[in-house]
């Protein structure tokens, strides 16, 4: 998750993620990716212990700027360029911001790249 909110707000690291892979549209995967760690019944899987009230706070602040950022923007986004000057835009980088500072505090887990994955629930389940 950590690594998501730093990529939502920085334009410096969007741009480095679309030199990197010029086939990928970066602000799809910035919309799609939240969508893969953050699934509609979130609150289910986002609680204490593993995440602190803060974090838990962080997520439904950013969940809410991501959503009205979904809702506002075309399914196909525009450019990076175009992106960066629109007022979602910088709206959903402000919030990653914000939670990135609270995620920030304990750091990213180390035995794992990203334990959020590990937290969905699986497919299987009932």
């Amino acid at each position: 998750m950590i690594g998501y909110l730093a990529l939502a707000s920085s334009f410096e690291e969007q741009a480095l993620y679309q030199r990197a892979a010029p086939s990928i549209n970066v602000a799809n995967e910035i919309i799609n990716q939240w969508q893969d760690l953050v699934q509609e019944d979130w609150r289910s899987y986002i609680t204490d212990p593993v995440f602190c009230s803060e974090e838990v706070t962080a997520v439904e602040r950013f969940h809410a700027a991501w959503d009205a950022v979904a809702e506002a923007t075309p399914q196909q986004l525009p450019s990076l360029d175009t992106l960066w000057a629109s007022t979602q835009w910088q709206l959903l980088a402000a919030a990653a911001d914000e939670a990135l500072a609270i995620f920030q505090v304990r750091g990213c887990f180390h035995d794992a790249p990203d334990q959020t994955r590990s937290l969905l629930p699986s497919k299987s389940s009932p």
